[in-house]
């Protein structure tokens, strides 16, 4: 009986310490995790530019307008980080006329002219702002704290100020994703395509497409200023509003986008919503139609929720979603 008892009592402690190494184990592994969670997904990684010259090409693409002069140039050039954009003229087209009269807003200069106005309709308020370059290097954009990469965020107001835009609204939010190509003022962040892109070109030209027919090569041969990885896009080739699009996100939200008329003049909305009192939001099917009667060649989708937010001369004009919320990136003009 006693030395039954002892082998009994062996065979416990023996497995109460493998259960207690396996839970040992468990924890360990779990707090693993939990650490790569915390330095892949939350602290903020700032990162370095993409090195170009892999995407350089000895054969340009044939570009329009004026911007075959961007692409020799750029692919004869000696390759560096940034691909140095020749900058698109549109001074032909340039209003010489004021555009804001009449408008809620106005910002009218010698290289920039925007009007802004505000539309309420069928439970929406949403707002256009109606933008003319000079000069390509007009339509900037910039990222939260100043840098590039990962998890890096700051309130639009913040980084809006901070560059001293007189007009701005928010971005495709680059950096809560590791993927989606990144193109900022000429310079080639991320080359990691893998959603609906939208390429603003060096001769003005705004252009969507999906991840399978983008070739950067190409892109970058022509000559890339911004680009943007959040879609859809919200326009068939001919400007036609669309009724199907590569997204879940489909009902009534907030919503920010840019649209191309020609090459020096673009708009931005932002549809303010979930807000049951004052602006319900749009679905993508109602922010096509729109840019389709606005009378665009080309529109895109960005950011939206919470994060679409439009500033105009230091302050917050549109009404965000419970205030808006940090993000990681602005396009802007000053």
């Amino acid at each position: 009986m006693g030395y039954s008892n002892k082998q009994s009592r062996g065979k416990k402690t023996i497995k109460n310490s493998a259960l207690k190494v396996f839970l040992r184990d468990i924890i360990l592994f779990g707090i693993a995790l939990n650490v790569f969670a915390l330095f892949h997904h939350v602290l903020p990684r700032k990162l370095q530019p993409v090195d170009v010259s892999r995407y350089t090409n000895s054969t340009p693409v044939p570009a329009t307008q004026n911007s075959s002069n961007a692409a020799t140039e750029l692919s004869a050039a000696t390759p560096t980080l940034t691909a140095t954009p020749v900058p698109g003229d549109f001074s032909a087209s340039f209003p010489t006329m004021d555009t804001g009269t009449n408008a809620l807003y106005s910002y009218q200069t010698d290289t920039v002219r925007i009007a802004i106005n505000r539309v309420q309709e069928n439970s929406v308020t949403y707002f256009v702002a109606d933008v003319y370059v000079k000069n390509i290097q007009a339509l900037k954009t910039a990222f939260a704290k100043g840098k590039y990469g990962k998890n890096i965020y700051d309130f639009p107001l913040t980084t809006a100020n901070e560059n001293q835009a007189v007009f701005a609204v928010t971005g495709d939010y680059y950096s809560a994703r590791s993927q989606g190509i990144v193109v900022r003022n000429g310079t080639l962040y991320r080359d990691v395509p893998n959603t609906d892109i939208c390429v603003l070109y060096n001769d003005g030209e705004i252009k969507t497409y999906d991840s399978a027919n983008f070739n950067l090569t190409d892109a970058t041969a022509r000559g890339i200023w911004q680009s943007w990885s959040f879609g859809p896009p919200l326009l068939d080739d001919n400007g036609g509003k669309l009724s199907e699009f590569n997204s879940t996100l489909t009902d009534r939200h907030p919503r920010s986008a840019i649209g191309y008329y020609a090459p020096g003049h673009y708009c931005f909305v932002v549809v303010d919503g979930r807000q049951k009192d004052y602006s319900i939001g749009m679905n993508l099917t109602e922010l096509s139609a729109l840019f389709e009667s606005l009378g665009c060649k080309q529109a895109y989708n960005f950011d939206g929720g919470a994060t679409a937010v439009m500033i105009f001369q230091g302050n917050v004009i549109n009404q965000p979603y419970k205030g808006g919320r940090e993000s990681g990136d602005i396009i802007y003009f000053n």
